[in-house]
This record gives structure tokens, C-alpha cells and sequence, in this order.
């Protein structure tokens, strides 16, 4: 590009488009080259690999000579064996009346003939010149003879007698005789590439009289090979030698019709020379055949050369159309650019149909005189192509042009159509929007197709013209039709996205927004309601992350903090009691600190798990569990606690396992937090149930079976509550901060059993209080149930035997700690004696 930059754009397109029309005239002759080639059909496959002697040319042509050849036989003995003829000699007998009766010599058919107007050549070629002499009258009668059927003599009296006028039965005789003497002057007159010998025998003759027809004498059935192609037709057998590709049927017939003896002692030789040693048809139509195919591939190389020479002309007008440089992406629109994209469509067409008018007028005319006959189809085919191509070019870039202006669409008429239906549609309701298209739909559809049959059906003009407003209104009524499926396939795109945003907006997909620049009349309101919605979820939903994010990080740090002072409180305690003060007073407040400070050790773990619970920051381990089994080990541990509050506890489970699928630590806490709320809030004597059932699921809904845990009791005060708000956090009913209770147990046990993947629910009926856990079961066998029990109580067993120890570590623990409260009694540092403690006891826990 850079070596054309000193050309002016402008040149260079007007280079560009000479070079594109000059390939296209040279693509074109190419193209005609191939096609007047006597190979056509065959493409490159038959050029050097077909002979002459294998083609339709060829066989056709030596089935005409053949069938010429039986005429030569037929008529020797009519107009003799050599070149002379005699005029005097009868050709013709007709009647003409009923005492009328002629005979016409060659000389006398030859005078009437020029009398009535026509001209003959020394070959006897007979054509009508001229109009007839004056007083001379065409004569009609019955043939009564002629020369063309010999051996027939026509009847006066017979039915099958021929009626003829003089002038017609004379210029049949005079057409016979022509093609007698071409014959003969082809093949037996001139030496020929086509050699012949039919010979008849006598069978019964003692002396073999023969007669026989040739051109070669000395032509035989061994030498007749020599010449390349042959036939051999012995007329004693049903079978022949030959290498031609097919020899004609007839000439089986004609050869036994012609044959003036009894028997089958004939037959025929023929062949042809394919050096083609002597100049006649056949040497001149081979090399004609030779030349056409050089001509092939010359047409060929033509339209290889044409066809990358257009293409790279036409890349060359693609990329550079509507731009004046190579840097500049400013698009120059022609006067014509700047019309509605149907106008120039219109306008194009009406200049593509004038000048296919003045081709058929003018220009195909003119090429009628220069080019032979039997290519004028491919001429006029080929012009009026080119007639259309040209016009459909200038349409492309003139189109592309607008496209990259952004014209194309904007400035036609579909569009303005579309933005006043648009304003309407928006104005209507949905009932009237579809009343009023429908209606329009079909308008528009009745009158296109009206239109195209008036132009096909009452249009008389040209009719190419005919073609063109036909094909144009019909390419119209395609386009349309496609528009409106457009339009509905958009609509059906854009209703099914706001299906699909309003489907994950429901799944939860806050943060789901939809491309507005898809979207376009009611359905880009509807989007941008949906965004708007999803825009608010979101913010809300980060709002509430945030605002939880902060709470738990609050209560992490607080609690971390307090641990840490309360640990050495609750040390602090434990080494004062063992000091034996004797003063109850004393004593009194050391329970009560010692009460207080494990109060908040309780409620700062609680902190701690409700917070990992509510997050999901906890690691759960799920393994198969029997919930019967987790229950009666539950009652065991809250024995005592039950009995100091003189709670009765009343089981219902049943005798097979409930296996679920759980985290067991997580599970216990659960239970724990269910059993500890009654023990605080539960009406003291009175009777606390829990209840174990297996609901069955629905394979028809696909719903798997459960396991229910229950436990119900009486509360000691009026519950003044809504369920749900029993596990908010901080919540205990009217009594709070009157008991030992936190507020967060019934919250860490909901959370911790959906983190399992349960069900967690709360009934209060008056003073009735219901707790419920449900969790999917588990499909398995007793037996292994009974193993995985077994398992549990030696785990048990183990943790049993393990107790001492843990005993014995936190005796340890606690002489150390009273070792650091001594030393800081006597004087050393307290900070140390505190952080030394805290190790120990966190030490101590870990362990």
C-alpha cells in the first residue's frame, strides 16, 4: 500500500474497476473457449485422454457414412458406377389424367425445375431462387414410376398409388441424386481415409459370380486391422469383428436387404485410416477435435487467470470502497448513497432492466453478426449475465458504502416503518398490538403477491423485464416475510431471557443482569425493571453479609478477649476455696463469683459456636448414625440434671435403628442444647417426652424417608413468644437474665442441623413446648446397624478408659496454675504469673 500512496485514491479505483471488468471479458472468453469445445461435457478428464476416434463426433459421422454407403449400393445401377450420367435417361413416370400419361428424362426435370425458379450445381444441389416463369403451372398426377424407388412400379389401379405434384416428386428425385454423387465423389471419385467393400456371392453358381461395391480392391479381412478402426460383417454368422464403440443395427438389415442373390455368402469391410493420410472429413474434423481441446485448455488458463484476477480486484474495491485513503476511515457517500436504501435497490434494478433491454435490442444483434449460429444461445446468455452482474456489483458496493456510513439500515424505509410501528406498539396494549400487525401482515402479504402476478401474468414487455419485476417483488415478499420472522424470533429470544433472569433471580443469582442493548421496546422495560430488581437484591444481600460479617468478627474478638481476664477469675476462685476460709459470709460471695464466671465461660463459648454455626465456618465429618442410639445416650448423660428438676422422662422410639447421615460431634451439640433447654425452662415435676418415628417417603415425588426426633415439655412460664423467634439469638421468653441460660442454644441448634443438612422446628402451643429434628435416613441393613453400635460403645468404653488420664492433666493443670497464683502472691510479676497460666490452661484444653 505504501508504493500506491503517491497515486490518488480516486485513481486507483478507477484502475481497480477497469481491471475487474477486463477479467471479467477475459473470464468470459475463457469460458466461451470451453464451451464451444467438441469435448464438452467431459471437463479435464477428456482432454488427451479421449481419441478422436472414441467420441460421439466420430461415431456419429461414420454411421452416416455407412448408412450413405447402402445408398451408393441402392442407386449405382440407377445413375451408373461412374461420374458421367446420361440426361437422356428416364427418371420419372406420372399420370396426370386418364389418358395422360408422361415420361420425363434427367434433362427434361432439369428444364422444369429452372422454369419454376430453381437453381442446380454441378452436384445436383436443387434450391429455389427465384418465383416461376411466367405461364408455366405446377402440374399434379399419381407416380406411376421414379427413379428414387426402382424396383417399384406404381399401379393405376392400386390404393397404395402416389399422389405428387410434378415440382415435388422432381426436386426428391434431384435431392436423391445429390446425395448419390457425394457419395460417390467422397469415397470413390477422391481417394479417402475410409475404406469399404461389400461383396455378394452367387451360392448355386458353378463359375461364383459375384458382385460386390468397394473403393479398395485389394481390401481384405486380414488387412482391413491395418487401418486402425474396422468392422468385419460376415452375413453367415451372428457375430462380427469390429473396434468401433458401436456398429448401427440397420446396417445388419440393409446389408441382407441389398443382396441380389439367395443365401448368406456376403459381407461387409470397412475401415478408416487413423493416420489420416489423405485430407477429407475425417483428417479435417480430427484436426478441428485437436484444436478445440489446445482451445480448452487455453479457456481454461483464461478462467483461472480471470477468476483470481477478479477476486483479487474485487478485495482490492472491498477494502478501499467509500474511503479517500488508506488511513482515513471516513466513508464518502455518492449522490445516489444518499437515497433510502429501497431507493437505490429500485434504482439499480431499473438501470439492471434498461440494459438488458438494449442488449436484447442492440447489443445481441450485433453479436448475431459476428458469431455463427449454434453459439448465439451461449452469447445471449452469457451478455444478459454480464448485464446482471455488473448491476448487481454496483448495487453490493453502493449498499456497502451505506454499511459502513451506518446508513443502510437507518435510512430505510423498513426502518422508519419499524419505529412508527414501534411508537404505536408501545402505545397499545398487547391485544391491540396484535390485532393491528396481524392485520397489517396480511396487507402487506396480499399485495406483494397481487403485484407479482400482475407483473408475471398482465405485464406485456420484454420478457426479461417480466423476469426481473417478478423476481424483484417476489425477493421482496421473501424479505419481508424473513423481517417479520426476524421479529418474532427476537421477541421469543428477548421473552426467553427474562424467563431465564427471572428463573435465576428466584434460584438465589442476586447478582444476575441482563444485556440491555438485546432488548428493545416493552421487553427492554421489563429488563430494566429486572435489573433494577436485581441491583437492590444485591446491594441488600451485600449489606446483610457485611452487617453479618461485622457481627461475627465482633463477637469473635470480644469473646477472645474476655476469655482471657475471665480465665484467670475463674483460677483466682478455685485457689481462694482451697484457702478454707471460715467465714460464711465470704464463702457465700465466692459461689457466687464462682457461679457468675462459669456463667460467662458459657456464654462466651456459645458466642463462639453460634457464630461459626450462623457463618457455616464449621468443619463438619459425616459418618452413618443411629438416632435411637444418640437419643438413649443422651438421656443417660442429662440423668441427673433431669432428676434435680424433678423431670420425668418419657421415650417412644422404636426397636430398629434410624440411621442417618451426620457429623456426630455436631449432632450431640444439637441434642445437648434440646436437653439443656428443658433442664433450665421447663416447669419443675412435671414430665418431659421424647419421641423417635420413621416417616415413610413418596417414590412419586422422589422424596426420601425421615428420621424425627421430638421432645415436648411444659414450660414454667406463660410463653408470651412466636416460635420463630425462640431461635433468634439472645431470646428466653419472659425469664430473661433470670436463669442460667445464654438465649443462643436453640439458634446453635438450628443452625448446626441445617449445616447437617435437617430440619429444625419449634411448636408452642399455650405452655406446650415442642422441639423437632428431622434428617434424610439412610437405606441399611439391620445387621449393620448393629455393627456400627457396637462401634459406638467401644469408642465409649475407650473414652472411658481414657478419662483418668485426662483427670490426672487437668490436676496438673491446676497445681500449675495455683503455682503461678503463689508466685505472684509473693512478689514476682503478674503479668507473667497470667500469661503463664493462660498457656498452661490452653495448653491443657488442647490436649
Amino acid at each position: 500500500m505504501t508504493k500506491l500512496s503517491h497515486i490518488p485514491m480516486q485513481i486507483q479505483k478507477w484502475i481497480a474497476s477497469l481491471a475487474h471488468l477486463f477479467f471479467l471479458i477475459l473470464g468470459l472468453i475463457g469460458i466461451s473457449l470451453m464451451y464451444i469445445n467438441g469435448n464438452f461435457g467431459l471437463g479435464l478428464t477428456g482432454i488427451g485422454s479421449v481419441p478422436y476416434e472414441d467420441t460421439a463426433e466420430f461415431n456419429t459421422q461414420f454411421n452416416n457414412d455407412l448408412n450413405d454407403i447402402f445408398l451408393y449400393m441402392e442407386y449405382q445401377d440407377v445413375f451408373g458406377a461412374d461420374s458421367s450420367i446420361d440426361l437422356s435417361r428416364r427418371m420419372l413416370k406420372m399420370t396426370f389424367g386418364p389418358s395422360e400419361t408422361e415420361n420425363f428424362s434427367l434433362s427434361s426435370l432439369i428444364s422444369y425445375l429452372e422454369s419454376m425458379g430453381y437453381q442446380l450445381d454441378d452436384d445436383f444441389n436443387c434450391q429455389k431462387v427465384s418465383e416461376p416463369a411466367d405461364g408455366v403451372k405446377s402440374r399434379e398426377g399419381y407416380v406411376e414410376w421414379s427413379v428414387q424407388e426402382p424396383q417399384r412400379i406404381y399401379s393405376y389401379r392400386s390404393a397404395s398409388r402416389k399422389r405428387s405434384t410434378l415440382e415435388d416428386a422432381a426436386v426428391e428425385i434431384m435431392d436423391t441424386l445429390h446425395r448419390y454423387y457425394t457419395v460417390y465423389n467422397r469415397f470413390v471419385a477422391n481417394p479417402s481415409n475410409l475404406h469399404f467393400k461389400i461383396q455378394y456371392t452367387e451360392p448355386d453358381s458353378d463359375q461364383s459370380e459375384t458382385t460386390q461395391f468397394t473403393n479398395t480392391d485389394s481390401l481384405t479381412p486380414e488387412n482391413v486391422k491395418e487401418y486402425g478402426r474396422y468392422a468385419y460383417l460376415p452375413g453367415n454368422s451372428v457375430f462380427y469383428d469390429t473396434n468401433m464403440k458401436a456398429i448401427p443395427l440397420s446396417s445388419i438389415s440393409a446389408l441382407a436387404s441389398n443382396n441380389p442373390y439367395t443365401g448368406s455368402d456376403y459381407y461387409l469391410l470397412i475401415g478408416i485410416d487413423t493416420n489420416y493420410p489423405v485430407t477429407d472429413l475425417y483428417a479435417r474434423t480430427h484436426t478441428a477435435y485437436l484444436h478445440r481441446q489446445h482451445l480448452y485448455l487455453t479457456g481454461f488458463a483464461l478462467t483461472i487467470f480471470a477468476t483470481i484476477g477478479l477476486l483479487l480486484s474485487f478485495l482490492f474495491l472491498f477494502r478501499v470502497s467509500g474511503y479517500q485513503s488508506y488511513r482515513s476511515f471516513d466513508v464518502t457517500l455518492h449522490g445516489f448513497d444518499k437515497s433510502g436504501t429501497e431507493t437505490g435497490i429500485v434504482f439499480f434494478a431499473a438501470m439492471t432492466a434498461i440494459a438488458l433491454v438494449v442488449s436484447d435490442l442492440i447489443l445481441i444483434r450485433i453479436l448475431h453478426l459476428v458469431i455463427p449460429s449454434q453459439y448465439w444461445y451461449f452469447s445471449d446468455h452469457s451478455l444478459q449475465a454480464l448485464v446482471l452482474y455488473l448491476g448487481g456489483l454496483l448495487l453490493f458496493f453502493s449498499l456497502l458504502r451505506r454499511y459502513r456510513a451506518g446508513t443502510l439500515w437507518t435510512s430505510s424505509l423498513i426502518c422508519r416503518i419499524q419505529k412508527k410501528m414501534l411508537i404505536l406498539k408501545t402505545r397499545q396494549n398487547f391485544r391491540s398490538r396484535l390485532g393491528i400487525g396481524f392485520v397489517l401482515y396480511l396487507a402487506i402479504n396480499t399485495a406483494l403477491i397481487s403485484l407479482a402476478w400482475y407483473f408475471w401474468d398482465r405485464v406485456y414487455a420484454n420478457l426479461y423485464v417480466v423476469y426481473l419485476l417478478t423476481g424483484l417483488t417476489v425477493l421482496v415478499f421473501l424479505l419481508f416475510n424473513l423481517w417479520i420472522f426476524y421479529i418474532l424470533f427476537r421477541q421469543a429470544s428477548e421473552q426467553e431471557s427474562i424467563r431465564d433472569a427471572v428463573r435465576q433471580l428466584s434460584a438465589g443469582e442476586t447478582s444476575y443482569q441482563l444485556d440491555l442493548d438485546e432488548f428493545d421496546g416493552p421487553e427492554l422495560t421489563l429488563a430494566e425493571g429486572l435489573n433494577n430488581i436485581s441491583s437492590g437484591l444485591e446491594t441488600a444481600l451485600q449489606e446483610k453479609m457485611k452487617s453479618e460479617r461485622l457481627k461475627t468478627n465482633l463477637i469473635t474478638n470480644v469473646s477472645h478477649d474476655i476469655k482471657t481476664p475471665l480465665t484467670s477469675i475463674i483460677n483466682y476462685v478455685n485457689l481462694m476455696k482451697r484457702e478454707h476460709i471460715e467465714d460464711a459470709r465470704i464463702n457465700a460471695y465466692l459461689d457466687v463469683l464462682d457461679q457468675k464466671s462459669q456463667r460467662l465461660k458459657t456464654l462466651i463459648e456459645d458466642l463462639v459456636e453460634a457464630s461459626k454455626a450462623s457463618s457455616g465456618n464449621v468443619k463438619l465429618e459425616f459418618t452413618d448414625i443411629d438416632l435411637v442410639q444418640m437419643a438413649f445416650q443422651t438421656n443417660g448423660e442429662f440423668e441427673e440434671k433431669l432428676d434435680a428438676r424433678h423431670l420425668q422422662l418419657i421415650i417412644n422410639a422404636p426397636r430398629e435403628p434410624l440411621m442417618i447421615r451426620a457429623d456426630g460431634r455436631r449432632l450431640w451439640r444439637v441434642l445437648e442444647n434440646l436437653y439443656n433447654n428443658v433442664c433450665k425452662y421447663a416447669m419443675e415435676g412435671s414430665r418431659v417426652y421424647v419421641d423417635l418415628a420413621r416417616v415413610p417417603g413418596n417414590p412419586e415425588t422422589g422424596t426420601a424417608g425421615q428420621a424425627v426426633f421430638t421432645i415436648k415439655n411444659i414450660s414454667a412460664n406463660p410463653l408470651n413468644i412466636r416460635a420463630d423467634e425462640l431461635t433468634e439469638r439472645f431470646v428466653r421468653g419472659d425469664v430473661a437474665r433470670t436463669t442460667e441460660g445464654s438465649g443462643l442454644g436453640l439458634s446453635i441448634a438450628k443452625d448446626l442441623t441445617e449445616l447437617q443438612k435437617g430440619q429444625f422446628s419449634l411448636y408452642i402451643d399455650g405452655d406446650l413446648f415442642k422441639a423437632q429434628v428431622a434428617f434424610d435416613l439412610v437405606e441399611k441393613t439391620t445387621e449393620k446397624a448393629v455393627e456400627d453400635a457396637e462401634i459406638i460403645e467401644e469408642t465409649d468404653a475407650a473414652e472411658a478408659a481414657e478419662k483418668p488420664k485426662k483427670d490426672d492433666e487437668l490436676k496438673k493443670t491446676n497445681i500449675s496454675e495455683e503455682a503461678t497464683i503463689q508466685k505472684e502472691v509473693n512478689g514476682e510479676s503478674s503479668e507473667n504469673a497470667i500469661n503463664e497460666t493462660i498457656n498452661t490452661t490452653e495448653n491443657s484444653r488442647n490436649e
